[in-house]
């Protein structure tokens, strides 16, 4: 099920009533939590049923080996292992098995040999590579001494498929989540709104930014040959999309949860404002990103008595290749994680060793944040969105101020359009840092929130077509 589908507008507002009416019962918060369960099955299964298969033997598979470490603690390693090899199994084979036979084939038949392999007909789950990391934590927390497992089966379903967060995050730990299901939830109407203004916004940017700005893009990434000019204003373009894309979703699944009585991680902290790749990375999708740092990077640097320079450069670069290689089973996602890792490691070297008297940027952080944007953001959401590497070489080689006068007309096309949808987001910016604060203190404050409600809605009725696309990362 889509957040942005009517179908969920029905689910939701079912869901709500009852849920809430489930509240007021003797065992309230147990009632609550099957409706949640309930309500996941439903929303998860929605289109393909099967899908639920793999979700629960994720689900099953932690949850007993997080009962095993503590009743066999002599074995807590290999718990945690099979742990690993049943999430990493499945991720492996319906994520990565056509990539790696698609790269051995082309392997040996570059040897001038023959092969009969071919890959396989696999339908990748809708957000398996979320959960499956969801569920990792948990059992690596509980073997790292970080987290107590838990008895009641019940609550931890809840967790692992709580439908908000389930499909694209974020990635909650299972530290910050599980407290808040196994706790009683009381119905709070600021609550109530300040969920529904976060999940109207959200869709505001799925539907009338992200979406309407799609087409452009796609039209000129499908040309055989288009100019410099046309592929970076559409890889400019991209990155207002995937932002608008990816963090409308968050706000949808924060949103939701925050009317259910849930704070789920704030994902997203305005990431084109930061001025270097490591502030970018704490700003652009955080719970992957702490995830990754936590559980992969920690472990590769070691201890600081052994960090060399050469082990913080190497480890930095793998980890930030795996974070591509997480995004999608293609080569294009691979050197995306790897060219942010050789930014990553130039700007904590630059910031390590420069002295502070060159460190100086002739302009300040506005200079800056424009820099980082324009060297690391712009050429990242190129090789983000273009999925052919052949492709990419030839985007690279391209002029980027040189196209015909018709070209030109179609940049200017395609950045209008991007300035137009990218207004939106620009102004909630000051409107939440400036605007909002002092509303929230005087009596128009929600006569405020029910016309940005109703713009909103207008807005998502106006742009809404029956052809949507998909969120971005439900690829993923």
């Amino acid at each position: 099920m889509n957040f942005v589908q009517i179908d969920f507008v029905y689910f939701m507002t079912i869901m709500f009533v009852l849920y809430w009416l489930a509240g007021r019962s003797r065992h309230g918060r147990i009632v609550q939590n099957v409706l949640l369960l309930g309500g996941s099955v439903v929303f998860y299964g929605w289109v393909h049923p099967w899908f639920l298969i793999l979700l629960y033997f994720s689900a099953f598979l932690d949850f007993t080996m997080g009962q095993l470490m503590v009743r066999r603690p002599e074995k807590k390693q290999l718990w945690l292992l099979l742990s690993m090899a049943g999430n990493l199994g499945v991720l492996g084979y319906f994520k990565y098995f056509n990539f790696f036979v698609d790269n051995v084939v082309e392997l040996i038949h570059s040897m001038g040999l023959n092969t009969d392999l071919r890959t396989l007909a696999i339908m990748l789950p809708v957000g398996v590579s979320f959960y499956t990391f969801q569920t990792m934590s948990y059992t690596i927390d509980i073997y790292r001494g970080d987290l107590e497992p838990r008895k009641n089966l019940l609550d931890y379903l809840v967790y692992v498929s709580f439908f908000p967060q389930l499909v694209a995050g974020p990635i909650e730990r299972a530290d910050r989540l599980l407290p808040q299901v196994e706790q009683p939830r009381t119905f709070k109407a600021d609550h109530v709104v300040e969920g529904l203004s976060l999940a109207m916004w959200g869709g505001f940017k799925k539907v009338c930014i992200a979406d309407t700005v799609a087409p452009y893009i796609d039209k000129v990434f499908i040309l055989e040959d288009p100019s410099g000019p046309l592929v970076w204003s559409a890889a400019i373009a991209f990155s207002v999309q995937i932002f608008a894309d990816f963090s409308g979703y968050t706000d949808l699944a924060r949103g939701t949860a925050r009317m259910l009585g849930f704070e789920l991680t704030e994902n997203f902290k305005s990431p084109y404002l930061a001025a270097s790749t490591p502030e970018f990375w704490q700003r652009w999708h955080i719970s992957l990103s702490f995830w990754i740092r936590d559980y992969i990077m920690v472990p590769l640097l070691g201890s600081a008595s052994r960090l060399t320079l050469w082990r913080f450069i190497w480890a930095t670069i793998l980890t930030f290749t795996i974070i591509g290689f997480w995004h999608g089973a293609s080569w294009n996602f691979i050197l995306f994680g790897a060219f942010h890792g050789v930014w990553m490691t130039v700007y904590t070297l630059l910031n390590r060793y420069l002295p502070a008297s060159v460190k100086g940027i002739p302009g300040g952080r506005p200079v800056a944040v424009a820099f980082h944007y324009l060297a690391v953001s712009v050429p990242g959401s190129m090789l983000f969105r273009e999925t052919h590497l052949d492709r990419i070489v030839q985007h690279l080689q391209k002029h980027p101020f040189a196209a015909t006068p018709d070209e030109w007309i179609a940049v200017s096309v395609v950045a209008g359009m991007t300035m137009v949808v990218a207004t939106p987001m620009i102004l909630s910016h000051y409107v939440e840092r400036f605007i909002i604060p002092r509303l929230k203190k005087t009596p128009v404050w929600l006569p405020a929130q029910s016309t940005s409600w109703a713009v909103f809605g207008l807005g998502m009725f106006v742009f809404y077509r029956v052809s949507s696309f998909d969120f971005i990362y439900f690829q993923f």
